[in-house]
């Protein structure tokens, strides 16, 4: 009985995450999944996101069901054995598909262009911001026209965490499941080291096209991210090689990501020319004691 009542207080724990901090529900739904099967996974799920509708929560209903449909399939896909970027991509063009029918569905029953509502929602927020930083250079429009990537960012950040955190949450639920993890030969393909190119010259240049801007810009939001991941992957993998302690990985991850993470980001983009990986993990090292 111990499982059962570890696998509720999971699902319980994952809807409260979903609602306070969005993101760190997806590493308990991704453990929920890998432990139970799917004819039990999505129905508990499609219950407790029309539980948490009608209880008067519609707006955190949705975030639940996004973060168990990006997660649970990037999982499912995985099972059938596709690659974690086949996955994460399929994924992530869900997320995109059923957020964008969604709004539009919303938009339409309050018969308001999506633009018009994002505009004035996003305005004030842009204008306490120039109040408080006056000489910050940004309009509306830019904001608006950068959703896209918003999601998608937040869609391989949930992935990410579920991934990298998916070990300590299984053991939450029975000691007996094993994970294979490797997150530290996270690799991009090599031609997204162009596009992040491309996108740069896109969206820095002042060519004066307005759409070709609006791609490059979305386009570098999500390549900087993905290249943090990987240089993010490269700190990890030198952690291992010199035998880095648990509590200074902590305390060093934290501070890269908070106050690094563009520097993160370029060792990201280092490791394809320079092969960062293979280097550390080649060059011959004496006895070391953890730190």
């Amino acid at each position: 009985m111990s499982g059962y009542f570890r696998h509720i207080g999971l699902w319980a724990l994952a809807a409260a995450f979903s609602w306070a901090t969005v993101l760190l529900a997806s590493g308990p739904l991704r453990a929920l999944r890998l432990a139970s099967p799917f004819w039990i996974f999505w129905p508990v799920a499609s219950l407790i996101s029309v539980v948490i509708w009608f209880s008067g929560f519609p707006v955190e209903a949705c975030i639940f069901a996004a973060t168990v449909l990006i997660i649970g399939l990037f999982t499912e896909i995985e099972n059938w054995g596709a690659n974690r970027g086949v996955a994460a991509g399929c994924a992530i063009v869900a997320l995109v598909a059923a957020v964008g029918t969604g709004f539009g569905a919303w938009c339409r029953y309050l018969k308001i262009s999506p633009m018009v509502w994002l505009t004035q929602r996003i305005e004030p927020m842009i204008v306490k911001a120039k109040a408080a930083y006056p000489a910050l250079d940004v309009d509306t429009e830019t904001i608006v026209f950068q959703i896209p990537s918003l999601f998608i960012v937040i869609g391989l950040i949930a992935i990410a965490l579920a991934v990298v955190s998916e070990r300590a949450w299984l053991r939450l639920i029975d000691e007996k499941f094993h994970s294979e993890t490797n997150w530290t030969g996270f690799k991009l393909w090599d031609v997204l080291i162009y596009i992040l190119m491309l996108s740069l010259l896109a969206a820095l240049t002042r060519h004066g096209i307005k759409p070709i801007t609006i791609v490059g810009s979305n386009a570098l939001n999500v390549l900087v991210l993905l290249y943090f991941f990987q240089g993010m992957a490269v700190v990890f993998k030198a952690f291992d090689f010199f035998r880095v302690g648990p509590i200074w990985r902590m305390v060093i991850g934290v501070v890269l990501t908070l106050q690094l993470a563009l520097v993160v980001a370029l060792v990201g983009v280092a490791d394809f020319w320079l092969e960062i990986r293979d280097r550390i993990t080649r060059r011959p090292v004496g006895p070391k004691a953890e730190l």
